[in-house]
């Protein structure tokens, strides 16, 4: 991908925010809960008078931390920048080595990222695919919402019937309560489920080496495109053994926090799907990275969650099948949620990545820090 010429103009002033917003339900996974999206928020204003607008999140702990990050460490570095995103980060990151690259520091850096972009294509007056280099076209998804935990057999059954009705390319499951529910639970979706449609499933860093092969090979009659996480998060190596002891597709990357941290799987033969989040590798910057690391490895991309942005990425980059449908608290807080339709999302056609906030006081976290 090549890098858009440098505007011209740079960043004036900075405002960072946090905000959270409850979820409907409480969501689970094998390994955590979640109750409430944390968004930690930066508008970036040009001299120009652009406003970019940048996030990461968590979900329910941790924001205030990045917040402070960004308010005592990067917004006086970021002020006064070019409106140049891969510039702005090598500063950032440069400045930050010794407290930086993984965590909050990337979580922080992410969200300056996404509103360094989404100013430079405000100024270029472009869409953020268009920037990147890509085609606004519709975005295959996949749904996750249909698959927590929680749900018992028969509610995934009825999930999975109705989001093959709303025309998604799949469905992802999570796994990891112990493995005789696991089978039971897989097994209904995978009968329920049109042949067509995909099936994963995700054990969110929950079992050891011989559970997760344990497992796989008693779904050996189920067809599942991939297997998500099933190991501890940074054990590459046995992710790399792990694929070579089963004939599912290993999936990762949602919680690796660096293009670094993908290399590693990549040159280690760990992985059949990565899996990077736009807001915890650090940003748009990076993310395309990933994608061209992938591409040249020949593996497929499929990211975590932010739809809204990741459907840019998607139409900039040649190797993503489909990305992620997640819970939709974020539209809470969205002027403009982006519509899905027949299971599919398409670019807004605003210049940047045609997001803003709207109505958000109520989520407004004040600062006390």
């Amino acid at each position: 991908m090549s890098e858009p010429a440098p505007d011209a103009s740079s960043v004036r002033t900075v405002d960072t925010s946090l905000y959270r917003v409850p979820n409907e339900q409480t969501l689970e996974d094998a390994t955590q809960s979640f109750d409430v999206l944390e968004i930690v928020a930066i508008t970036a204003e040009s001299d120009a008078g652009h406003r970019g607008l940048g996030f990461t999140y968590t979900i329910g702990r941790g924001g205030a931390a990045i917040k402070r990050f960004l308010d005592d460490e990067l917004v006086p570095l970021l002020e006064g920048q070019p409106v140049a995103p891969r510039a702005v980060r090598s500063t950032l990151r440069g400045e930050t080595t010794f407290t930086g690259r993984e965590g909050i520091s990337e979580f922080a850096i992410a969200a300056i990222d996404i509103a360094v972009w989404d100013l430079l294509g405000k100024h270029a007056s472009l869409p953020l695919c268009e920037l990147l280099g890509g085609t606004r076209e519709p975005v295959s998804m996949y749904e996750t919402d249909g698959g927590w935990l929680q749900y018992d057999a028969d509610t995934l059954v009825e999930n999975a019937r109705e989001i093959a009705s709303d025309g998604f390319a799949g469905m992802k499951m999570k796994v990891g309560s112990s493995v005789d529910r696991d089978i039971e639970r897989v097994s209904a979706v995978g009968d329920a489920l049109p042949a067509e449609l995909d099936l994963m499933i995700d054990g969110n860093c929950s079992y050891s080496v011989p559970e997760a092969r344990q497992l796989a090979n008693r779904l050996d009659d189920v067809a599942i495109t991939w297997f998500e996480e099933p190991l501890l998060k940074g054990n590459y190596a046995a992710y790399a053994d792990l694929r070579c002891r089963v004939d599912v597709p290993i999936a990762t990357g949602e919680n690796f926090y660096n293009e670094t941290q993908f290399r590693q799987v990549i040159d280690r033969n760990a992985v059949d799907y990565l899996q990077p989040d736009v807001c915890r590798v650090g940003g748009i910057t990076p993310w395309m990275t990933v994608a061209d690391q992938a591409a040249t490895a020949g593996l497929p991309v499929s990211p975590h969650y932010i739809e809204p942005i990741h459907a840019h990425l998607a139409c900039a980059a040649d190797n993503v099948p489909y990305i992620e449908h997640h819970s939709t608290v974020l539209n809470e807080m969205l002027a403009e949620p982006v519509e899905v339709e027949e299971g599919r999302i398409t670019p807004p056609d605003r210049p940047g990545h045609g997001m803003s906030f709207q109505d958000v006081e109520q989520y407004s976290v004040l600062d006390q820090y």
